[in-house]
């Protein structure tokens, strides 16, 4: 079971959902998933058997707690017989104004929750040894509302950009926003990068690749989007690890199979 949970009101601008995976036996041909890049950063506890980032040049034990920065290619990973992981898809502005800190740090990290906030420890831990999720959600929500509240920072000028690549995904020119915002190209990429852990660009192609995965009626017409096939696969394998054709195969990769065919 895989569900996903909308942030309530005052969460709105830093949580873009909170989710939870839960499998009780997993067979050994659905234990593949892939972390894509959807420009979240991502905070994970994991309650159940170990799991693995997976690669040709590198295999890792992922930590119980903790938090993944921004991607900018697919990670894949590989889960034990059991599966009960509670998460929080926190925005890019969710990060900075929760921690106080910038995304560059954690970008393409995987980082022990508590190196981010040793209070993500007592989080943990209360949650432990119940699979209540009204409980779970209300956990997290307090959390983050008092750490919202103690981390009061002016993030007004790097919202302003967010707005404006969310807005521009489809046909974002850096030298246009550069001179809407009234500074070289540089001192943008400089900061947007430094706030953000990725470029204007590399996130605003990740931003317009999530809205035609997450939107079934974009999805459909994906190929519209982009400015030939080969660019489209070469997008879509970045991101997703798979062409277009593969995904639509119901592929078994928990994620995957969720995004483009379970998520209603």
């Amino acid at each position: 079971m895989i569900r996903t949970f909308e942030p309530i009101h005052a969460l709105q601008k830093i949580v873009d959902y909170i989710w939870v995976v839960d499998f009780d036996l997993l067979s050994a041909d659905n234990r593949e998933d892939v972390i894509m890049p959807l420009g979240h950063i991502n905070l994970i506890f994991n309650y159940a058997s170990d799991y693995w980032l997976a690669g040709d040049d590198q295999e890792m034990v992922i930590p119980n707690k903790v938090v993944i920065g921004q991607m900018k290619r697919a990670k894949h990973v590989r889960y034990g017989q059991q599966l009960y992981q509670i998460g929080i898809s926190l925005t890019p502005l969710g990060y900075i104004q929760l921690f106080h800190v910038p995304s560059l740090e954690i970008t393409e990290r995987f980082v022990q929750a508590s190196d981010v906030d040793p209070d993500l420890d007592e989080l943990y831990r209360v949650m432990m040894g119940s699979k209540d999720m009204e409980q779970h959600i209300s956990e997290m929500n307090h959390y983050l509302l008092h750490k919202l509240m103690l981390n009061q920072k002016d993030t007004n000028r790097i919202e302003q950009m967010l707005a404006y690549v969310e807005q521009e995904d489809e046909n974002l020119n850096i030298a246009s926003m550069a001179k809407y915002f009234g500074v070289s190209i540089s001192t943008l990429e400089r900061f947007f990068k430094k706030q953000i852990g990725l470029t204007p660009k590399v996130y605003g192609d990740i931003v317009k690749f999530r809205k035609h995965v997450e939107n079934e009626c974009l999805r459909k017409d994906i190929q519209y989007h982009y400015y030939d096939q080969s660019h489209l696969i070469k997008t879509c394998k970045k991101f997703a690890g798979k062409t277009v054709k593969e995904l639509e195969k119901l592929p078994l990769e928990l994620t995957l199979c969720y995004l483009w065919h379970g998520k209603k």
